[in-house]
């Protein structure tokens, strides 16, 4: 029972190297790509040296995969911080809606509704 235990605890390690390796070469390509700021790599490294290290504010040893809602969380926010950064940087605010001050992209204009010709019901 012990060799599943440790083989699963093995293989959740091995996906999560695997996640974490992913999310750098990611991350370090959307650094360079958006040309972000100092602080998105700062916030990339910091949060990828979280999920690396083995001090965890949840520990995976007693509490085993439930352990890892900590690093998922870091990973998320960093995501997140990182997808409002490359918005910033695009020029638009994370809700996707162009900041004040800024030209609004033109609405298409609408035909306008068709005339009817006659007289109307009632009308002498």
């Amino acid at each position: 029972m012990s060799d599943s235990v440790g083989i699963g605890l093995l293989v959740a390690l091995g996906a999560l190297v695997m996640i974490v390796l992913a999310l750098a070469v990611a991350a370090l390509v959307a650094v360079r790509k958006y040309r972000l700021p100092l602080r998105g790599l700062v916030a990339t490294l910091a949060g990828l040296a979280y999920v690396i290290s083995p001090v965890d504010a949840v520990p995976e040893i007693p509490l085993g995969p439930i352990g890892l809602i900590d690093d998922i969380t870091v990973i998320i926010a960093t995501v997140v911080y990182l997808r409002g950064l490359i918005a910033a940087r695009r020029g638009l605010d994370p809700a996707g809606i162009d900041p004040p001050g800024r030209a609004p992209h033109p609405m298409p204009r609408q035909p306008p509704p068709p005339r009817v010709s006659g007289r109307r019901r009632g009308a002498r």
